[in-house]
C-alpha cells in the first residue's frame, strides 16, 4: 500500500529595502542554501520544496513542503538575511493543509495592509 505524503502551504511576508531586486530563481536558491547549510542534505531531500506563489510587488510568497518538514522550512526562512548583498527577511505568517486557506488567509492579510 502506497502512502500519500500530506502537503503543508506556508505564507511568508517578504520584508525587504527599498531598492532590493530579485527573482523567483534567486529566491528559490537562497531558500535551498539555507535548508543545505542549517539542516543538511539528508533533512534536504526530504523537504519536497515548491515555490507555489510568489508576489514581490504586495512582498507575500506561498511555497509548499512535506507536513513532516514544515518545521524545517520556516526555521529555514527566517534563517535568511540577506539576497543579492541587499538585507531580507522572510517572515512565516500562517501554515496550512490545504491551498484554500492559505489564499483566504492571504486575502484577508491583503485587506488589512
Amino acid at each position: 500500500m502506497i502512502k500519500i505524503e500530506r502537503q503543508r502551504y506556508i505564507l511568508f511576508k517578504i520584508i525587504k529595502e527599498n531598492n532590493t531586486i530579485f527573482n523567483k530563481q534567486d529566491l528559490i536558491q537562497l531558500i535551498w542554501r539555507s535548508i543545505w547549510r542549517y539542516f543538511g542534505i539528508k533533512e534536504a531531500n526530504k523537504i519536497g520544496l515548491w515555490l507555489f506563489e510568489l508576489n514581490i510587488e504586495e512582498e507575500i510568497g506561498i511555497i509548499r513542503c512535506s507536513n513532516e518538514t514544515k518545521e524545517i522550512l520556516i526555521s529555514a526562512l527566517t534563517l535568511i538575511k540577506e539576497i543579492n548583498g541587499k538585507r531580507i527577511i522572510l517572515s512565516p505568517i500562517k501554515t496550512s493543509g490545504t491551498i484554500k486557506g492559505i489564499k483566504k488567509s492571504y486575502k484577508s492579510n491583503k485587506l488589512k495592509a
